[in-house]
């Protein structure tokens, strides 16, 4: 039984991820990039066996929603392109800035889904004005036209830069506004002055581009990792440290050996090229979820050592003795009750995030003929936009009777909800791909990849229906977030640093190996000359 229940703690979010990445990758951008982060969340809160974590469902979903959009504005398609090509140092480098953009989505994914259950339920709640006049502001600019007029102003290098200063500007405002939000404006503006202090000292100063001409919002992720780092140093939260570090590590290898998968598909090695099921597939749709599998596996991992079992310090157990200890991280303050952060939680996750990534699926049927001029004098856009703001209303009436306890759909348990949420967002979402790619159906690969999605889909609905609200971790233990044995030792964190660049070094040697010429798609990143082919 325990043996099964540590299987479900990786598993879970590993496929959760997956499917969550390969949608992220037909939306793409922050808002894709939200999708498998709610789900990772999600998929950790309900395999963790923690009443205390299910409680707080919602503020995993949101905050893992936000913590993986960051990465969402750095580009790697070209990277990938340096690690098609013939010459070694071309490829290692695509490989090892390959693992440095998962490396940044996963660490900064980690570390702020970390805060959902490391605070205090009053600490979080205080983001809650913050959060929503935020995002007024970023739509107000949006819808104004400013946020084109100030990119068209300036902006060399195709970066994100308008979004950084503007969150910096309003989280300053409402940091001077009331003494409240001095916590959670702080942490706004110290992360949105990491990415304008990472953009312009590696890339302005240094000058530093790792994909030219292809933007840089890298230097600003970097930045903003730094930023989150030296936070939780300050808040001596070790435990939202350590997760942060396993986000790092299987960010990055998830890239790494992703891509890896990715050319092997591509230049038909071994088997690849010999069986022709394995032909004619979209290896870069796989690659995605490969991503995803790897990175989401790591977070998983990372969440099971706050609440494992392990054997006290100095003590000296038979193999049929008494049960080893069971050491968890301790529990996070309930000091107020659940109040505005669900609420936003829940408006977000499952109104505005539809919004962000499905409104392109009409585009798409527009594109391909599906869509009508008009109906009974109504342009057939319009009729979509009513529809969507009609259902829009409904789940929002939904989520107020729910509020007041209202709703007989909604489970009275924890467990229970979380269960549903995860459901939600999973379904509605590999739904509205599936309908977005209905144009595009008859195309072997992207059947296949649909095929694929839907499968893993019905294995994270078994996964999750199957959790017990009876097998819960009882700990004899609790390590506070402070507790320094939450911290890597020296010799972990000084052999990951030598083996990365090792791997980058094996994996590009290999990659070359699979292939005579350069594959199609290949960029050069040194030399005197460029190739596309």
């Amino acid at each position: 039984m325990r043996s099964a229940q540590h299987c479900s703690q990786i598993l879970l979010p590993a496929l959760a991820m997956s499917v969550g990445w390969g949608f992220r990758g037909n939306y793409g951008h922050e808002a894709g990039a939200m999708v498998p982060g709610a789900l990772v969340a999600l998929a950790v809160c309900l395999t963790s066996h923690r009443p205390e974590w299910w409680q707080r469902s919602t503020l995993m979903a949101f905050l893992g929603a936000i913590g993986w959009s960051f990465g969402g504005q750095m580009s790697y398609g070209r990277v990938i392109g340096y690690t098609a090509g013939m010459g070694l140092p071309d490829v290692v480098y695509g490989y090892a800035s390959l693992f440095l953009i998962g490396a940044l989505w996963g660490g900064i994914g980690a570390g702020i889904l970390a805060l959902s259950v490391t605070l205090k339920r009053s600490e979080l709640e205080r983001f809650t004005v913050p959060l929503v006049f935020l995002w007024l502001f970023w739509l107000s600019l949006d819808f104004s036209g400013l946020t084109s007029w100030l990119f068209e102003l300036w902006n060399p290098y195709d970066v994100d830069w308008v979004a950084a200063g503007s969150a910096a500007l309003v989280s300053l405002m409402l940091y001077r506004a009331r003494t409240d939000f001095h916590a959670p404006c702080g942490l706004m503006l110290r992360l949105a002055t990491g990415w304008l202090l990472g953009f312009f000292l590696l890339t302005l100063v240094l000058g530093l581009r790792m994909t030219p001409p292809r933007g840089d919002n890298w230097a600003g992720c970097v930045g903003v990792l730094l930023a989150l780092i030296y936070e939780l140093r300050q808040q001596q939260n070790r435990a939202a440290l350590r997760w942060c570090g396993y986000g790092f590590l299987f960010g990055g290898l998830g890239f790494l050996l992703g891509d890896f998968v990715n050319m092997l598909g591509r230049a038909q090695w071994s088997i690849i090229g010999a069986w022709p099921v394995l032909q004619g597939l979209d290896y870069w749709k796989w690659m995605e979820q490969l991503f995803g599998l790897i990175m989401g596996a790591g977070i998983g991992w990372g969440a099971q050592t706050f609440a494992r079992q392990q054997t006290a310090v100095g003590s000296d157990q038979e193999e049929n003795g008494p049960p080893r200890p069971v050491i968890a991280l301790a529990s996070p303050e309930e000091d107020v009750e659940s109040r505005g952060m669900n609420l936003i939680g829940l408006i977000f996750l499952l109104i505005v995030l539809p919004w962000k990534n499905l409104h392109k699926n009409v585009f798409r049927w527009q594109e391909a003929g599906w869509v009508p001029d008009e109906f009974a004098g109504v342009s057939g856009m319009l009729w979509f936009l009513m529809v969507g703001i009609l259902l829009s209303v409904a789940v929002g009436s939904a989520i107020c009777q729910a509020r007041r306890h209202q709703l007989a759909l909604i489970p009275g348990s924890n467990l229970g909800r979380a269960q549903w949420l995860f459901l939600l967002i999973l379904w509605m979402s590999l739904a509205g791909d599936f309908c977005g790619n209905l144009p595009r159906l008859e195309s072997r690969a992207v059947f296949v990849v649909q095929i694929s999605f839907w499968i893993t889909g019905a294995l994270c609905t078994m996964l999750v229906v199957r959790t017990p609200e009876t097998d819960q971790i009882l700990p004899s233990d609790f390590w506070p977030v402070e507790d320094t044995r939450w911290s890597f030792k020296l010799w972990t964190r000084v052999g990951v640093a030598l083996a990365v660049p090792l791997l980058c070094g094996v994996i590009g040697w290999l990659t070359i190996q699979t292939h005579g010429e350069p594959l199609p798609g290949s960029h050069q990143r040194f030399g005197a000359s460029e190739r596309a082919d």
